[in-house]
């Protein structure tokens, strides 16, 4: 059985839904020597390993739990998987590693089954408990409640266990800091009910939130966080993202920090209404990345905003049905780090990127005043011919 047998809602067995699999793979990679140097709202947004320092440790770890949550796969099988791929790489065990703070020399824990356990019940509840939240906000006219529930454990927490039958409303204040997971270990979970099951239960207040003074020993930083929550614990992960996503797409993370940026970008294109729109279920267009600087300057755009309409959707659905809405979260980086392959008028670019062993192709226009950018078409360029379109562009033709 999958590790998550007391998860609310939904099983990991055989897939997670697919806005749980969108939140862990539309984060960025961050390395980080300490839990304590990549604060609760970057975990939001990116995936990061305490010691994993090298990018292809990280992203192996990575790779591991996206099948994890994708395909529920249990712990055992999960550790079978990852454990001899990170003892090659030399990431086991104790060895000594640089603090790249201090430049201190340390001998530092790395892999170990202990840890690999911590690193998967953390990122596959945190990951469920945001697309859950996902979840929450789509359908809260209907189900408009939250009920905060205990997990299976054997013990609890005393301040978890005070909250246990607590009813209140999907927006309240108090889920934008005690929505669980509340901390290493925590198993709780919230429930979301009805107007009348909530009647039935008590609609209960919400409750003063005691705070509690906590030392960053990496930063030298002091900050404030509920007491109750372990740090690094005190947000909505979820919340934030949607936060960033509703942001990105007002154009206002134009100057923010690109891991937030990247990953809303990401969000965006594997969106519910994206997702629509490509299957043919919905008219319209959605946002589905942002191009850089240079590119929309390239074909004399007044946004850098490109969107994805029903009538593009329509043409590319049966032409190439490889693009599956999973493989939109890979637009943003062809788009970003691709090259420019052709450009049939000077309204219009094409961008090649190779992606794990394969080629990707996206091709964008402007409008004529340059208001708007439309995604033309995404597919996978057989490699012969996409091996040709790089030969011509690098010789400049």
């Amino acid at each position: 059985m999958p590790e998550f047998s007391d998860k609310p809602g939904y099983s990991f067995n055989p897939g997670a839904p697919p806005e749980v699999s969108d939140f862990f793979r539309n984060k960025s990679l961050q390395p980080s020597f300490s839990f304590e140097d990549v604060e609760p709202q970057e975990h939001a947004v990116s995936f990061t390993v305490a010691k994993a320092m090298q990018v292809d440790v990280l992203q192996t770890i990575r790779d591991e739990l996206q099948k994890a949550i994708d395909d529920g796969v249990p712990f055992e099988q999960f550790q079978k998987n990852l454990e001899p791929r990170l003892r090659r790489m030399g990431w086991w065990g104790v060895k000594e590693q640089v603090d790249p703070i201090t430049g201190e020399v340390r001998k530092v824990r790395l892999g170990s089954p202990r840890r690999l356990k911590t690193i998967y019940r953390a990122n596959l509840r945190s990951a469920r408990a945001a697309g859950q939240w996902d979840r929450i906000q789509r359908s809260k006219r209907a189900l408009p409640y939250l009920v905060y529930l205990l997990g299976p454990s054997q013990r609890h927490r005393l301040t978890h266990e005070a909250k246990n039958g607590l009813v209140l409303p999907v927006d309240d204040p108090f889920w934008q800091t005690w929505y669980p997971p509340n901390g290493w270990g925590c198993k709780c979970h919230v429930r979301q009910i009805t107007r009348r099951e909530a009647g039935e239960i008590g609609i209960g207040e919400s409750p003063e939130t005691p705070m509690r003074e906590v030392f960053n020993t990496r930063t030298g930083e002091i900050k404030t966080i509920p007491s109750g929550i372990d740090p690094g614990w005190e947000s909505n992960p979820g919340q934030f993202r949607q936060r960033r996503m509703a942001e990105f797409l007002q154009g206002k993370l134009d100057g923010a920090d690109p891991a937030i940026a990247h990953a809303a970008a990401r969000d965006t294109a594997t969106s519910w209404r994206v997702r629509r729109i490509h299957d043919g279920s919905a008219t319209g267009s959605a946002t589905v990345a942002v191009l850089p600087q240079e590119l929309a300057d390239a074909i004399s755009a007044r946004t850098r905003v490109v969107s994805y309409s029903d009538y593009n959707a329509g043409k590319g659905r049966q032409k190439h049905p490889e693009a599956v809405i999973e493989r939109f979260a890979d637009l943003e980086r062809v788009l970003n780090r691709g090259t420019v392959v052709q450009r049939d008028n000077p309204k219009s670019l094409s961008v090649l990127e190779e992606i794990d062993g394969e080629y990707w192709l996206a091709a964008f226009k402007a409008t004529q005043d340059g208001r708007e950018i439309y995604l033309s078409t995404f597919y996978r360029p057989v490699r012969r011919y996409a091996e040709r379109l790089l030969k011509s562009a690098a010789a400049g033709k």
